[in-house]
């Protein structure tokens, strides 16, 4: 679905995880946004100046901090994020008839799914780095002579 959402708007992988972490967050600075999806803040900018010029986000002052600029989803990305994902909303509505125990055994399947994920992503994070020569699907060349 995500691939499918990111391919509509045009827009690559890294972006739509942005606009992501923005719907589901809200307005950020360029910082938080760069530790919210593990860029750094270079590539956060790049990533912005790309959302910004197709009119998926906008840079705004603070309305508390003046000095603080932050990035929010523009009113057209809030209604493409609608358009794209509004009606799964109806393919949950058996949610409603469930018993409190049952939406208790989701709830906690959930946050175990969740656990296990950000576990295993910091046991694959902490692995030295595979040799970066090496073309992805490719075995490594035979040495020469």
């Amino acid at each position: 679905m995500d691939t499918a959402a990111v391919d509509y708007l045009g827009i690559n992988r890294s972006d739509g995880n942005c606009l992501d972490v923005l719907q589901e967050r809200g307005p950020m600075s360029a910082g938080e946004l760069a530790l919210a999806t593990g860029l750094s803040p270079g590539a956060i900018t790049s990533l912005v100046d790309r959302l910004e010029k197709d009119g998926y986000v906008q840079r705004t002052r603070d309305g508390v901090d003046r000095r603080r600029v932050v990035i929010e989803l523009t009113e057209l990305s809030q209604r493409l994020v609608y358009e794209i994902y509004g009606p799964l909303g109806a393919g949950y509505e058996w949610l409603t008839q469930l018993t409190d125990e049952q939406v208790r055994l989701l709830i906690d399947f959930l946050r175990l799914g969740t656990k296990l994920n950000a576990e295993n992503a910091a046991r694959v994070r902490a692995l030295l780095p595979r040799d970066r020569t090496r073309r992805r699907g490719r075995p490594p060349r035979e040495p020469a002579g």
